[in-house]
């Protein structure tokens, strides 16, 4: 499988306007459970999978550390996390890949833009490509 080309001029870290656009994106709230709880940006693919602190890589969530027994981050880091989008398996590229992520109030599927907007995704879609990475499991 051959995977997406990394930018390596992209800081590892959200630095800078990318932070910002993460930050300005999540309106103040947890961008999982749409809760305004403190929260902090999660590489959607890991850091040590060759993910960059570019914005179609982040995601604001609540709970902290990548093992949180709390929180939508410590979510991010199990199946089920990979199952809504919020953590992209190797080899694939986050902006391609959906998330189901809280938008202006409701749940949304969506792809996510380098200039930290985003575009819907219909369910039925981000299901079928999910299903399609092995990211989530078949109904």
């Amino acid at each position: 499988m051959i995977g997406p080309k990394l930018d390596k001029t992209v800081p590892v870290e959200f630095t800078g306007p990318r932070k910002k656009a993460l930050t300005v994106r999540a309106k103040g709230v947890c961008e999982g459970c749409g809760k305004p709880l403190r929260t902090e940006l999660h590489h959607r693919l890991y850091r040590g999978r060759g993910g960059r602190g570019d914005v179609v890589n982040g995601l604001s969530l609540c709970g902290f550390g990548n093992h949180a027994s709390e929180g939508c981050h410590g979510i991010a880091h199990t199946g089920e996390g990979q199952a809504l989008g919020w953590s992209v398996r190797s080899g694939y590229d986050p902006a391609e890949v959906p998330a189901l992520v809280f938008v202006d109030g409701r749940q949304q599927w969506v792809r996510f833009l380098p200039d930290g907007h985003h575009v819907p995704v219909h369910e039925a879609d981000a299901i079928e490509y999910l299903q399609l990475i092995h990211a989530r499991k078949e109904a």
